[in-house]
């Protein structure tokens, strides 16, 4: 059976919600038919916001490169980095690994090009700076459909993302992310950082499932197709 790699901590909680979401979606009676997942949840991880064009991002590298080489070294035949601003570092890991990263920016563009609507982009402040989607294949398609926050509102997200690092899923961030989302005049939003993922639940009850694009929940719905199929190459930096 085919294994997926998942290198987490970045945060904890989020890789977490991401394990529990992947066994609820993939069930299966006996339970030992069900997906073999290996998780490294490493939050020792440098703040990657900050490590973007810093001394740290080498090191962060490095750090990316060694974490996922181990988990192809302990069976992984596919890989996902529970972070999106993570992935602005994967052009510092080699080659042969990042080639089998699924790439949770690929599956965001993907995701938008097949829906519909307008969507309010909800990420780091790191990765609005490093262009992580901007700079992505395909984002060209899909750019006119989705709104990029002003910025106090990205400082506004980017201090929700570190309130659900520290706190979970609680209810009052899913309410602000609608508040945005209406001053916006958006149908839907991105998800486009992973913590967001902890109240991914109440924003797909609240707008429907074709309205919130999230990565992590594609990645547990086509679990079967992306470990049986080769992973390209990423040559971006997303």
């Amino acid at each position: 059976m085919n294994v997926l790699g998942v290198l987490g901590g970045m945060g904890p909680l989020a890789s977490a919600e991401f394990l529990k979401t992947l066994y609820e979606t993939n069930v299966r009676i006996p339970e030992q038919e069900m997906p073999r997942v290996l998780l490294d949840s490493d939050p020792a991880f440098p703040d990657r916001t900050t490590a973007i064009g810093g001394p740290a991002a080498l090191d962060l590298g490095r750090r990316l490169d060694q974490s996922l080489g181990d988990l192809l070294s302990r069976g992984a035949s596919a890989l996902v980095v529970a972070c999106f601003t993570a992935h602005h570092f994967l052009p510092l890991v080699e080659p042969a690994v990042r080639a089998r990263v699924v790439s949770l920016v690929d599956l965001t563009v993907d995701g938008l090009r097949r829906g519909a609507g307008r969507h309010l982009m909800l990420c780091t402040r790191g990765t609005r700076a490093a262009r992580v989607f901007e700079d992505a294949p395909g984002w060209d398609d899909v750019a006119g459909r989705v709104a990029l926050p002003e910025e106090s509102d990205q400082e506004l997200i980017h201090s929700l993302i570190y309130r659900l690092k520290a706190h979970g899923g609680e209810p009052r961030v899913a309410a602000e992310i609608d508040r945005l989302r209406l001053r916006y005049g958006c149908s839907g939003v991105v998800l486009g950082c992973t913590e967001f993922h902890l109240v991914a639940r109440p924003l797909v009850a609240r707008y429907g499932d074709g309205n919130v694009v999230d990565a992590l929940r594609t990645v547990a719905l086509t679990l079967p197709a992306l470990l049986t199929t080769p992973q390209k190459e990423l040559s971006h930096a997303g």
